[in-house]
């Protein structure tokens, strides 16, 4: 402050030291608020600033320290603030736990699929030798609990991690946990999961080939599953049985949720937040699919994300019992059980076409 005295003085014969303490505070005033600027235009462009490759990478593992990177993938023409709140979630997330944040545009990598959802894997694929883990994940997946770590779910021997989904029997395509190597790389790239099941893969092409709405895609998917029976590891894959992985659509207990169950929730659109209905505490049963109640009490501030700081504030009327909750996802995972019968039994009728 004295310093500033000195340097201002000279403007006027009048109390220049009044005068000095003044422009000394609106010097220091203006820089605070050109810091919180430029820190609030940064993190905003770096959503719009495309995750590049380095040129020397030759597409092979690399030798890098332990680093995890949260990766989403989307298309050029992605609306971003239809996942804005899932996605700043994520960031603050990241930045709590010294995670690296990827938003990578598709159409930036050399790759060849036509399909955007096949093409996210492939772009997956040639981001992971630059970590040695990523987690891959939906542009509506958020955050809910940011004090549970991915490292939970990454053991040895497992090379990449998918989960089951809840409302029928996919495996979930839309987010995973891999390792940096070649193998994780190479399933990314290409089906080789059961190489010996060649005549029941056939059938069940044949099945996906027929396909013409979603109940035949659902009966191909149990096809699928069939081949795997009911365990959870393949080799350097695992695949975790319902309710065991990171994240669960929120829909299924109508967004109310428990820390203790709860990493992530799926479906976050922001185009499909609704307003949390004004009741003491809701009920963990189900709701519209297209529906959602953000769970958290506020906006986040990407500027109080730290290590330090992993306290979010929660909207109270969501935050539900843990048998509650358990006892609607076990009647629910039943009937889900019986319509993966069903849609098996559809198969004898579809290769009949």
């Amino acid at each position: 402050m004295s310093t500033c005295r000195i340097k201002y003085s000279i403007l006027s014969t009048h109390e220049p030291r009044k005068i000095g303490k003044f422009l000394c505070a609106v010097l220091f005033v203006t820089l605070c608020l050109l810091y919180l600027f430029l820190s609030l235009r940064i993190d905003k462009l770096s959503d719009l600033i495309p995750f590049k490759l380095p040129a020397n990478l030759d597409g092979k593992p690399a030798n890098v320290d332990h680093r995890i990177a949260i990766v989403m993938v989307v298309t050029n023409d992605t609306k971003i603030e239809n996942y804005d709140i899932a996605i700043q979630s994520v960031r603050c997330y990241s930045r709590i736990h010294n995670y690296e944040f990827i938003l990578a545009v598709d159409t930036d990598f050399n790759c060849e699929h036509k399909d955007k959802f096949f093409r996210r894997h492939c772009v997956s694929a040639k981001i992971l030798p630059l970590f040695d883990a990523i987690a891959f994940l939906d542009a509506d997946i958020g955050i809910i609990n940011p004090k549970r770590k991915i490292e939970e779910y990454m053991q040895d021997g497992i090379d990449i991690v998918f989960y089951d989904r809840f409302y029928n029997w996919e495996v979930m395509a839309g987010s995973y946990i891999a390792k940096n190597t070649q193998y994780a790389i190479d399933l990314l790239n290409a089906e080789k999961l059961f190489p010996n099941a060649r005549i029941q893969m056939e059938i069940c092409q044949k099945v996906y080939n027929k396909s013409k709405d979603y109940d035949d895609l659902f009966t191909y998917e149990a096809c699928i599953r069939a081949i795997w029976g009911t365990g959870t590891d393949f080799g350097k894959v695992r695949i975790m049985k319902k309710g065991t992985g990171w994240a669960r659509d929120g829909w299924l207990t109508s967004m109310v949720w428990n820390e203790e169950l709860d990493f992530m929730i799926h479906e976050w659109k922001t185009k499909q937040l609704r307003e949390t209905p004004d009741v003491a505490t809701m009920e963990p049963k189900r709701m519209g699919r297209n529906h959602w109640y953000n769970p958290l009490a506020g906006p986040i501030h990407l500027l109080k994300c730290s290590p330090q700081n992993m306290t979010w504030s929660y909207d109270p009327r969501l935050l539900g019992d843990k048998q509650e909750i358990l006892k609607g996802l076990e009647k629910f995972e039943k009937e889900v059980a019986m319509d993966q019968v069903n849609s098996y039994s559809r198969m004898t009728s579809m290769l009949s076409r």
